[in-house]
């Protein structure tokens, strides 16, 4: 299991707790956690590029949950 958390402020609060749940006795099994903030040479690439802070990390946050937005059922 894993756990990611990105920052985005310095008043942001985060718990990362990866918790494996095994039932048998011959398993091998791993965790991980990592929390950070928007790079600052990503918002400086994005920047420089003609987007305005907003739009560059809210371009860097749907990247960060890019994995996870894809796996969510969208009806049609």
């Amino acid at each position: 299991q894993e756990s990611r958390v990105l920052m985005l402020s310095d008043q942001a609060r985060s718990d990362a707790n990866p918790i494996l749940l095994i039932d048998e006795n011959d398993v091998t099994a791993g965790h991980a956690a990592s929390i950070g903030q928007v790079d600052p040479e990503d918002m400086y690439y994005l920047m420089s590029r003609g987007l305005d802070k907003a739009t560059a990390e809210r371009l860097v946050v749907r990247g960060f949950l890019g994995s996870v937005i894809v796996e969510i059922p969208v009806k049609e």
